[in-house]
């Protein structure tokens, strides 16, 4: 399994047994990489929301030369999106593997069509929205997020080459576990992203923070990921 924060290093990542990879948004500044560990552009939920304006992210791409770089989406429009990845995706895949946002991936006309696209060849990475739907918020539904994501997953699985989270809830990802694991048996590469640790992900390490929930610099911000993680995989 493969994990992308900002605050991952190959050390903690040896920890919990996974692959590390440094997840860069296009709304904040690109960090130096890290010993070669692979990284994850992505435009980020609230430039899905509110769209960007893809020359300058194509750009960026250009600048970071990442791993895999999410084509810019279009928030619960699956049809829209295809439209932009079609149009995106062959600049971006000049710099970085590109990654199609499966909008709405919940509806099975949407799915058959991913279905579709995965036999043919058009996709071969695809990456399942789980901050936000149109109609719920993951981090108040994690339990609703992650059971349309295991049903995506078992149709996706041994499909699709890889398959991506988008800021997954702690939670969805303890119930995903098993199934990650199969899909993994089944030759298809997993992974996730978050930064939902950089608030203090229990009362505990709260409380060794003095009271805060946030990090004041990459120490507490590592001490954190490595709580996320420790509940999300163990």
């Amino acid at each position: 399994m493969i994990v992308c924060a900002p605050d991952l290093t190959p050390e903690i990542a040896a920890k919990f047994g996974v692959e590390p990879c440094l997840l860069i948004t296009f709304s904040v500044r690109a960090p130096p990489s890290r010993r070669g560990m692979k990284t994850l552009v992505d435009v980020g939920l609230a430039n899905a929301k509110r769209g960007v304006d893809a020359a300058t992210y194509v750009h960026f791409v250009r600048r970071v030369r990442p791993t895999w770089a999410v084509v810019p989406d279009v928030f619960g429009d699956f049809d829209a999106t295809l439209v932009r990845w079609r149009s995106y995706a062959p600049l971006i895949a000049k710099h970085g593997a590109p990654i199609l946002v499966v909008q709405e991936f919940y509806k099975p006309h949407v799915l058959d069509a991913v279905l579709d696209l995965l036999r043919t060849g058009a996709v071969e990475r695809l990456a399942l929205p789980m901050r936000q739907h149109p109609d719920a918020s993951c981090s108040r539904k994690p339990r609703l997020c992650a059971e349309r994501a295991e049903r995506a997953l078992r149709a996706l699985c041994g499909m699709a080459p890889h398959v991506h989270l988008l800021g997954p809830a702690l939670r969805a990802v303890k119930t995903l576990r098993n199934v990650l694991g199969q899909c993994e048996r089944q030759g298809t590469a997993v992974s996730f992203d978050t930064m939902a640790y950089r608030r203090a992900p229990n009362a505990e390490l709260k409380k060794q923070l003095g009271g805060r929930w946030q990090p004041r610099n990459s120490e507490e911000a590592a001490a954190m990921l490595e709580a996320w993680l420790r509940q999300a995989l163990l």
